[in-house]
């Protein structure tokens, strides 16, 4: 049975595991007509043979990456760089300080320069009047580090006006926000745990967030089609479909990667995909460089200052490297299947169709 991509180039598939993550970093939301409520691509259409080689692929390239980051976490490379590394939590919020002041910003100004008005991504738009003049405010109180609350509290009131007026269906692409409204609330908290509590939180909603955006490239590759065609360069001498495929396997490993890597190479995992978004910026403007300046952010904070010791309940402290490696792979699989049943089953029960 020919796949809509036509034969599978298996040299190239054969490389997936090595191969930078090409897909277009600029939510495509942004640039085209989307409507989420439009029915997905049947399931039978998306878990074809070329779908399936991709996945298994995925899959073994899961396995080398984790037997590479355990080995290398066990045998302590690098491991007195990565754990003074960690300790920079004053940097981190520093950074979030200021990309969440200077993309706030940004949104009320955009307002009083063009008019137009959005909650929190260029397609939520508004036409509130406190919308703007809400993120002036959320802009001013991230630079400065006692206010930081009153931005994380702003963020949830924008995502609740979001929800109500696209639905929280529409709003899932978006939960990176809630990770950073929490983010920002817990950030002037010494006492306990909730410090570490805001970097977990922001560090699993924006992987939750990626992986979501890779489903949707399966679901709804029609939605790429207009901008692939008429940036041909990227596609590398795919077809729409196959060049769709190959980069949501791409981003949803590399997501994967970078919420389990527990070794220095996460960190490089880390700065590699914040590298694809920053380049994007060239491509696509200051709409794609404001929209996905909080997501660069977190990816430097995961560069910069790592993960939390969190990350080492993922560890099998007791057990071999090739163990570990099973153990991580089996985990990618069930997080990809539960989530592309829940991108289905919450679209149906949103919709019905």
């Amino acid at each position: 049975m020919t796949t809509p991509g036509g034969a599978l180039p298996s040299a190239f598939f054969a490389l997936l595991p090595t191969f930078p993550p090409i897909q277009v970093r600029a939510h495509i939301k942004w640039f085209a007509e989307c409507n989420v409520a439009d029915a997905p691509r049947p399931v039978g259409q998306v878990l074809n043979g070329t779908f399936v080689k991709g996945f298994l692929i995925s899959i073994f390239a899961i396995y080398v990456f984790f037997l590479a980051d355990r080995y290398i976490y066990k045998k302590g490379y690098w491991s007195g760089l990565d754990e003074r590394l960690r300790r920079l939590d004053g940097l981190a919020l520093r950074i979030m300080r200021l990309a969440a002041g200077v993309f706030f910003l940004s949104l009320g100004l955009w307002h009083l320069k063009f008019g137009d008005s959005f909650y929190l991504t260029p397609e939520l738009t508004t036409t509130s009047a406190f919308v703007p003049w809400l993120q002036l405010a959320l802009g001013l109180c991230a630079l400065w580090r006692p206010t930081m609350p009153i931005t994380g509290a702003g963020i949830f009131v924008l995502f609740a006006e979001g929800v109500r007026h696209y639905g929280i269906y529409h709003m899932l692409d978006y939960t990176i926000f809630l990770g950073i409204g929490y983010f920002f609330l817990v950030g002037n908290i010494r006492r306990g745990q909730w410090m570490k509590s805001g970097f977990i939180v922001l560090f699993a909603a924006t992987g939750l967030t990626l992986t979501w955006a890779a489903i949707e490239k399966f679901a709804y590759p029609q939605w790429s089609y207009q901008i692939l065609g008429s940036n041909t360069d990227m596609l590398l001498g795919m077809s729409p479909y196959l060049f769709l495929l190959v980069s949501g396997f791409i981003e949803f490993n590399l997501a994967f990667v970078v919420l389990g890597a527990t070794s220095v190479v996460g960190r490089l995992v880390a700065l590699g995909l914040q590298s694809i978004f920053v380049l994007a910026i060239f491509k696509f403007g200051v709409v794609d460089a404001v929209g996905h300046l909080l997501i660069i952010a977190i990816l430097l904070i995961l560069v910069v200052r790592g993960p939390t010791d969190a990350r080492n309940m993922l560890v099998l402290r007791d057990k071999s490297t090739w163990t570990e490696a099973y153990f991580m792979t089996g985990l990618y699989s069930l997080a990809f299947v539960l989530i592309f049943i829940v991108y289905y089953g919450l679209h149906y029960f949103s919709y019905g169709v």
